[in-house]
């Protein structure tokens, strides 16, 4: 079978959503949905912060994530159910070897500011990410050059045919800007900052920010698909995850992006909500500065592996998700080798492994020292201060600082200023997700993990459209991570959420259209004022 064949069964597959990812399904005695929802409305979503940019792509901000899925667009979008849907492009084709692909756009799209959206808008998008190595320049890595025939084509020329590609734009960081506001600016960078930077062509449009309350959008009259059912959006910051729910419960919101933990169950038999159950191809992990004497000593990495009770961790934290025991996500069984495992809790292992690391017990009982920053973020606090127990016990004394996310990302992502941290994040929707965090030069492999064992296998992975020799180049990563342990997995993550019966058209409720925190098809139900 030629390469174009299986690229394009690959990505048909991804279009579809047929491989195995997030599956949501329904919980409990919750009722059906009813469609049709009461046009006009002020929906009311919880934050945990303020968004640290306007605009995306530039660095990574997952307090402005749900905003932005909702005043931007892609040229492919990830749907909330893990299958990936045209946005800004409304068809696309490789060409017979597979090393030049042609989007075609949507015709009549315009910016917020009334500005047509053109072919140069996505050109000069993709060619600053790559220029100035923004977040997710790694997802870009195959891209050649581009050329814009005309204002509703835009062909990419590849170094080599990249089956992923396609999926990698529908992720993170990849939305498409407006060249008209940042071109000309010396330093556009600097733009990122100002509120006049949020044009976008989404389904809502950028109102007002208060600092530390809220994040007001309103509808787009004009925009170019679905239209959207609500009036206004709002974002309002409530860091902690008691408070919001309280404020949930009390109908002060109507959306959450997680509840207590305590709470995961509570609203199952409740006809007054539907409960959907799903599993993400998104882990919990804790990485480890590279550059840092002590942990980036391999044994250090394997006694943390060790010292952790994953199994506590899950089942005080885990919720809706599942325990971690594997490299890659399990949500990718074509690919995943469960040979590589992470290893079962062994505090004495985890000892002898600090002394081979030439470490021996202070007067206190502790091997060494370290300190461990992460941001606040639901049940985090707590699960670090368990972390801190575990790691305890192994003769590892460690230093726990919680703070807020604009503040961890000055201090990890853009100085590197740490020994361990923790942190989440989606890792599909193809198998190649796991790139972005162990690649060297991965958008979010903050720690500086480099080998190049792991690169050249990935490389050659993007490249092979025939699954088990692609599984081969896959179990090669696997093999390195489980070896040189640049992360230790906590859990998988999924949800067990309750939606109010009072709202429809959620991204759970339409997982196929809506991407995720996408509100276009959101609005309250008629039937269920």
């Amino acid at each position: 079978m030629k390469l174009t064949k299986l690229l394009a069964l690959t990505l048909v597959l991804c279009m579809i959503g047929a491989s195995a990812l997030a599956e949501i399904t329904m919980a409990g005695d919750g009722q059906p949905v009813k469609e049709g929802a009461a046009p006009g409305g002020t929906f009311v979503i919880q934050t945990a912060g303020d968004p640290t940019y306007y605009a995306p792509d530039y660095r990574s901000d997952d307090n402005l994530w749900p905003i932005a899925q909702n005043v931007f667009n892609r040229l492919i979008k990830l749907a909330a159910g893990d299958g990936l849907d045209y946005d800004l492009a409304s068809s696309y084709e490789f060409s017979e070897d597979g090393k030049d692909l042609t989007f075609h756009l949507r015709e009549g799209v315009k910016w917020h500011d009334g500005v047509p959206f053109t072919s140069a808008d996505v050109k000069w998008t993709y060619d600053t990410i790559i220029e100035k190595s923004w977040s997710r320049v790694s997802s870009l890595e195959s891209i050649d050059t581009i050329e814009c025939p005309d204002d509703n084509t835009v062909v990419m020329h590849l170094k080599a045919a990249d089956v992923t590609i396609i999926p990698k734009l529908g992720w993170y960081d990849t939305f498409i800007l407006p060249k008209h506001v940042f071109e000309g600016a010396e330093d556009p960078e600097a733009l990122f900052t100002q509120e006049s930077t949020m044009i976008g062509t989404g389904p809502y449009k950028y109102d007002s920010h208060q600092t530390g309350v809220s994040f007001t959008l309103t509808r787009n009259e004009d925009f170019w698909g679905d239209k959207p059912i609500l009036d206004k959006l709002i974002f309002v910051n409530i860091g902690d995850e008691d408070t919001a729910y309280q404020a949930w419960l009390n109908g002060e919101a109507d959306y959450l992006y997680s509840l207590p933990e305590i709470n995961t169950f509570d609203h199952d038999n409740d006809p007054d909500y539907r409960v959907f159950v799903s599993l993400y191809q998104n882990r919990t992990y804790l990485t480890f500065n590279f550059d840092d004497p002590d942990v980036s000593k391999v044994e250090v990495r394997q006694a943390f592996a060790k010292a952790i009770d994953r199994q506590g961790i899950f089942d005080r934290f885990g919720g809706g998700g599942a325990l971690a025991e594997y490299f890659i996500s399990p949500l990718q069984p074509l690919y995943l080798d469960k040979q590589y495992k992470m290893p079962d809790r062994d505090i004495e292992g985890a000892k002898k492994l600090l002394e081979q690391a030439g470490y021996t017990p202070d007067a206190d009982g502790y091997y060494l020292h370290l300190s461990m920053v992460g941001f606040e973020s639901g049940n985090w606090t707590e699960m670090a201060q368990a972390i801190k127990q575990y790691v305890k016990e192994a003769g590892i004394d460690l230093d726990v600082q919680m703070i807020d996310y604009g503040a961890w990302s000055d201090q990890v992502k853009v100085n590197k200023n740490f020994q361990v941290t923790m942190l989440a994040g989606y890792q599909g929707p193809d198998v190649s997700g796991v790139a972005g965090r162990v690649q060297s030069n991965g958008g979010t492999n903050l720690g500086g993990y480099n080998n190049p064992e792991v690169d050249a296998a990935l490389a050659a992975s993007n490249i092979e459209a025939d699954t088990a020799k692609r599984a081969e180049y896959l179990s090669i990563v696997q093999k390195c991570m489980c070896e040189d342990m640049p992360m230790v997995f906590l859990m998988e993550n999924g949800s067990h959420y309750p939606i109010k019966m009072s709202i429809v058209g959620t991204p759970y409720d339409v997982p196929e259209k809506a991407a995720s925190s996408e509100m276009t098809y959101t609005g309250f139900s008629a039937d269920h004022p």
